[in-house]
């Protein structure tokens, strides 16, 4: 919890928390207000379930006005400006781009589509509506947490706290907060962008306290498909379906089947879905995962009890608690700096300390199972506290990658008694 729950509640009553997916070729957006319970997901169109914006920016050549979504993508061929296509996908591949003799950077462009998207949900009000906001992505690789941190920087929203998310961990927190019923054996979600069908399916070990909750994830070969499939062929990608289906769930007990994504418009899987049927809910939508970042926003502010016997470990998870062994009354402690569990790319931590008689900091590792311990030092060298007795040091810890942990040291001086010398040092730690 950030700032206590009362003091969240009192900061932020009445602000959304923002669950936004970037996917290839558009957004999507949930959102929850403080103090109720269940988020909305924006639709386009009121009433419908209209709710992906194409991620498309249109600059008017003569005004320099811009335009996004919808309006952006019907002005494709449009000769009085420049369409700009995909941007998620162009940020992560170029920094910059060349359009009508001018340089773009592509996560300026990412950043002002976003910022333009928030504005739907504020109505023409200011951005101080919204409290935080999760980015979901379909991999939370170290490359494109990287693009997504600079477009942060260039939204300069310092008043909105930015997280981020991969699709699994969504699906996870979305479980968590449905009826106990639709979880209590697995459930399994079945993705399908077109041709591409991908499911997860959610695991609990009850053995394990905290029950430890981990998500299997599987492509497909595709399944191929139009929007005019005559019947037979319908009836041929039904029975594809139907086959990995089968073979996913033999021998398993399954409480929830949900089936997302566009390519499970057109209704041509009775089939799959009469056994689906069988003994499970099944629940068809495409909002899935925004949602589920809504819940882990709320979660992680306002921690629910009942949800703290829940832990999902994940790819992109933390597999060992990292402590500094520091002297206190004369006896060594264990200070909690990185805790295992926790997403590496939302792992970090700065503070100021004093430091006297050694010029050492020793970590200790220590992986989730408890096994193997490790420990490792880092040596601050040209630090003499045999002159100056003691010093304040101003020390930051991040996650460079899932394995890195970078540690950025500044020395500060003790006030007038020791004036700062500007010592630096930097060193990096396998996890």
């Amino acid at each position: 919890m950030l700032f206590g729950k009362e003091g969240f509640l009192k900061k932020n009553q009445g602000k959304f928390l923002l669950g936004y997916e970037l996917a290839k070729s558009h957004v999507q957006i949930s959102y929850i207000k403080m103090g109720e319970k269940e988020p909305e997901t924006f639709s386009a169109v009121p009433g419908s379930e209209e709710y992906n914006i194409p991620l498309t920016l249109f600059r008017f050549a003569d005004t320099g006005l811009w335009t996004f979504g919808k309006e952006a993508t019907e002005r494709k061929g449009d000769s009085r400006g420049i369409v700009f296509e995909n941007l998620l996908n162009l940020a992560f591949r170029e920094k910059t781009v060349k359009a009508e003799e001018e340089i773009y950077e592509t996560a300026a462009l990412l950043a002002l589509f976003v910022k333009k998207s928030f504005s739907l949900l504020t109505l023409g009000g200011t951005l101080d509506q919204i409290g935080a906001c999760t980015f979901v992505i379909d991999s939370p690789e170290e490359e494109k947490i990287k693009v997504l941190r600079k477009v942060i920087e260039f939204l300069q929203l310092p008043n909105i706290e930015f997280h981020f998310m991969g699709k699994e961990e969504c699906f996870f927190y979305y479980t968590l907060y449905q009826d106990r019923e639709l979880w209590k054996n697995q459930v399994y979600l079945y993705e399908l962008e077109q041709e591409r069908l991908k499911s997860y399916c959610l695991i609990q070990n009850h053995n394990t306290t905290p029950v430890v909750t981990f998500i299997e994830k599987k492509s497909y070969p595709s399944l191929p498909g139009r929007a005019d499939m005559s019947a037979d062929e319908k009836e041929e990608r039904d029975e594809k379906f139907l086959e990995n289906l089968q073979e996913d769930m033999e021998g398993k007990i399954v409480s929830t089947v949900y089936l997302i994504g566009d390519g499970f418009g057109g209704e041509w899987y009775q089939k799959s879905v009469r056994y689906l049927c069988t003994k499970r809910r099944v629940f068809l939508g495409n909002n899935l995962f925004t949602k589920g970042a809504c819940y882990g926003l709320r979660q992680l502010f306002l921690p629910g009890e009942e949800k703290q016997e829940f832990v999902y470990l994940g790819e992109d998870k933390l597999m060992a608690n990292v402590g500094l062994l520091v002297l206190q009354r004369g006896e060594e402690t264990y200070l909690p700096v990185l805790d295992g569990g926790s997403s590496w790319y939302e792992s970090s931590k700065e503070w100021d300390f004093i430091i006297e008689q050694e010029n050492r900091l020793r970590f200790q590792i220590t992986p989730l199972d408890g096994k193997n311990v490790v420990y490792s030092e880092i040596i601050l060298n040209g630090l003499n506290l045999k002159s100056r007795k003691y010093t304040r040091l101003h020390m930051e810890i991040s996650m460079e990658t899932r394995e890195k942990m970078v540690v950025k040291i500044w020395e500060k001086g003790f006030g007038e008694f020791y004036p700062s010398l500007d010592q630096y040092w930097e060193e990096s730690i396998r996890l």
